[in-house]
């Protein structure tokens, strides 16, 4: 921009100001120079590769993101023979169990002290209850074959119960002790380094790339505790023991059962809910389907005239009869254009996309006409809540493969109280 050469003066680093005549000497660019120097000594400007500069200035890369990613949890092994280590599970509210890595005890030890964090509560709906959340997951947990301390519901990106987990995080680690954030590619780790760096003092300068695509990190790297002051580590300073400690952000291990693990790069900017989603309830008649793109379907085969499903999902959600259901699937499977969307572009894609089979068969009994009584989950992609009065109905669940499917206790079973008492096969509410 301009700059007043009467202003220069005032604004000159003080290294520059020991005479008038040495000042005015000074060339603009001599001047630009040190201020970069400066800059790049406080870490704020730094030299990346041109991977990280995709993502974090186009949140995008120019291949695709599943030549990054992880699979195999054995990568984390290396932590079963790891002593004295604090472990910080991430984990993505919006995607349980899915989220989760099966048996990680097997691979970290189940002699670890765990803090299980349940990230991104932003994507939920503003009003959820934050208890019932918290019992949901404390049920949920029980299955795991972890040693948990205490459980978090936060926001990395939005700061949202960050603090508090920084204060358990002090409170549970000994002084020397090593921090290992662990989950699923795309859960958060990385956003929630950050969140602690931003509570810390000046500690926003250091920052890690986090984006929306999975794989962002590809390898471990540490970040010294005492970059921490104030979020992890006292305002006075680390503890001897502490000099030698980090905290580590580890790659993400991704699941083969997900089913955005199907999709591009721009089909995956379509699936991923990335900002609050607005629950929305339906009629589902019998003998029809719900449909979730190229994701996810379905089809009430049994059971009462109707049921009531609500929605959480980034997808539009396209509801038709079940044959017409069959149609559909058949022309994405020919190469043909349809509403299913993703995936998205050319015949030659549409006919690559994996074929929708068979996930499952489900039957349950309607517990109340008003409280949802089962969530069908989709990998990645979200749930459908089902709620409703009746002894029994039967359900079948398709899915790219049949895989990335399941059914679990409802995580918020309050949600259909928005739907409209009129009755029709129409969206109820926004």
């Amino acid at each position: 921009g301009f700059v007043d050469p009467n202003d220069m003066h005032s604004r000159m680093p003080k290294e520059y100001k020991e005479n008038e005549v040495g000042t005015k000497a000074l060339s603009f660019d001599s001047i630009i120079a040190a201020r970069v120097r400066r800059r790049a000594e406080q870490g704020r400007d730094r030299i990346i590769c041109q991977r990280c500069h995709s993502l974090k200035n186009y949140n995008r890369i120019d291949h695709s993101w599943k030549e990054d990613i992880a699979s195999d949890p054995r990568l984390l092994k290396f932590l079963h023979y790891k002593a004295n280590i604090l472990i910080v599970v991430v984990c993505d509210i919006f995607d349980i169990p899915g989220s989760l890595i099966p048996h990680l005890g097997d691979f970290i030890s189940n002699r670890h002290p765990v803090i299980l964090v349940a990230n991104k509560t932003d994507l939920l709906p503003r009003d959820y209850h934050e208890e019932r959340l918290m019992m949901w997951i404390k049920r949920f947990s029980k299955g795991l074959d972890l040693n948990i301390k205490s459980i978090h519901l936060i926001s990395a990106l939005k700061n949202l119960g960050t603090r508090k987990l920084a204060a358990d995080i002090t409170e549970r680690r000994r002084a020397g002790q090593d921090v290992y954030m662990v989950g699923r590619a795309n859960v958060g780790k990385s956003e929630l380094i950050n969140a602690l760096l931003r509570i810390s003092m000046g500690g926003s300068a250091h920052k890690v790339l986090a984006s929306h695509i999975p794989g962002t990190t590809m390898g471990l790297y540490g970040i010294p505790m005492r970059r921490f002051v104030k979020a992890l580590v006292p305002v006075d300073g680390a503890p001897a023991q502490d000099r030698q400690a980090n905290l580590y952000d580890t790659p993400g291990i991704f699941s083969n059962k997900s089913i955005i693990s199907y999709l591009t790069n721009s089909e995956l900017k379509m699936t991923v809910c990335q900002k609050r989603v607005k629950p929305l309830s339906f009629i589902l008649g019998l003998g029809r389907s719900v449909m979730l793109g190229g994701l996810g379907r379905l089809d009430l085969v049994e059971g009462p005239s109707r049921v009531f499903v609500t929605i959480f999902s980034n997808i539009r959600p396209h509801f038709t009869r079940i044959d017409r259901a069959d149609e559909l699937t058949k022309s994405l499977e020919a190469g043909k254009e349809t509403i299913l969307k993703p995936p998205v572009g050319d015949a030659d894609r549409l006919k690559q996309f994996p074929h929708q089979k068979l996930a499952m068969e489900h039957e349950f009994e309607g517990l109340h006409k008003r409280h949802a009584t089962l969530d069908v989950v989709f990998a990645g992609v979200g749930w459908i809540a089902i709620t409703g009065l009746f002894d029994r109905a039967k359900i079948k669940i398709y899915s790219p493969f049949g895989t990335g499917v399941g059914v679990r206790p409802p995580m918020m079973p309050f949600e259909y109280k928005l739907i409209s008492p009129h009755t029709s096969t129409t969206r109820k509410t926004p």
